[in-house]
């Protein structure tokens, strides 16, 4: 474990360092890949794909956003995580300077590395979503929405049942109970966090076009918690930077279905194909300035 610093702010939602865990095996790394977890989750419950990714040359770093896992704190506006990426690139930049660098979000963390790409000036080699919240596939109650609106203003804190369903994160009996067994895991989201998210997500689909970082961009059509339409919408209103792959009958939890390994390796080709146009680029300035 190892924390990221925070900077000199003013900013009342940035109280803390960030906590994260880093895995690695070789002395000689290719790559390195930042995870950003899910609302309510955390770093731990992806040692499995950081495992997975270390076989394949890889020093994988999972970030506790703000609010979850032993990162302190509320559950901020999502305008807050996003610039917390831009903290974990610095970090991860100076200590790995040598290396393509590669971000992974899942869930929430699929629409905060999507924000970050398309609003911020970035030194990655690419970026990966999977089962993106860009929209939730089923709209939230009014009355919850109605709720955050009138208090958010005044309480920003004030949390809310997400009301998720762990038996439709995975077809997988056995990762459905980890959620579920999991302490470090909640079901929560703040009034300022739930509003700014589904901005978030709305902006993205909208702004599509922006996208500059190559991207691939992954979602299940069985997916009852964030919405594969939003995905495919925003596919289609990019540009070629973006590579979207559907996987029909998948959940949300697509690193945690039974066919994980068949994702692992779509993202594998995906870093491979990087860390080869990148040693090109590299090799032949021409081509780089074309």
């Amino acid at each position: 474990e190892f924390f990221v610093p925070k900077p000199t702010s003013s900013n009342p939602y940035d109280p803390t360092q960030l906590s994260c865990l880093r895995w690695w095996d070789s002395d000689s790394p290719r790559f390195v890949l930042a995870i950003v977890h899910g609302l309510g989750e955390h770093a731990r419950r992806y040692r499995h794909v950081a495992e997975y990714f270390v076989g394949k040359g890889g020093v994988v770093v999972g970030i506790d956003q703000q609010g979850h896992g032993r990162t302190a704190g509320p559950l901020p506006h999502i305008s807050v995580l996003v610039e917390d990426l831009g903290r974990l690139e610095q970090h991860l930049r100076a200590t790995y300077s040598d290396l393509p660098l590669f971000l992974y979000g899942q869930s929430l963390g699929g629409c905060v590395v999507t924000n970050y790409i398309l609003q911020h000036t970035n030194h990655l080699a690419g970026a990966i979503a999977t089962s993106p919240l860009l929209r939730t596939t089923f709209p939230p109650p009014a009355w919850k929405v109605t709720i955050a609106k009138l208090l958010g203003k005044y309480w920003p804190n004030l949390t809310l049942s997400t009301a998720i369903k762990p038996k439709e994160l995975s077809r997988d009996p056995e990762a459905v109970a980890a959620y579920i067994n999991d302490p470090e895991v909640h079901q929560r989201v703040s009034a300022a966090l739930g509003l700014s998210m589904l901005e978030a997500g709305e902006w993205a689909i909208q702004n599509a076009s922006r996208l500059k970082t190559p991207f691939l961009l992954m979602h299940g059509t069985s997916d009852r918690i964030t919405s594969f339409d939003a995905s495919q919408e925003f596919a289609k209103r990019s540009n070629a930077l973006c590579r979207f792959v559907p996987w029909q009958g998948f959940f949300h939890d697509m690193h945690c279905e039974p066919e994980q390994q068949a994702v692992f390796e779509t993202i594998t080709r995906f870093i491979e194909q990087r860390i080869n146009s990148e040693f090109d680029s590299a090799s032949n300035p021409q081509a780089r300035q074309e």
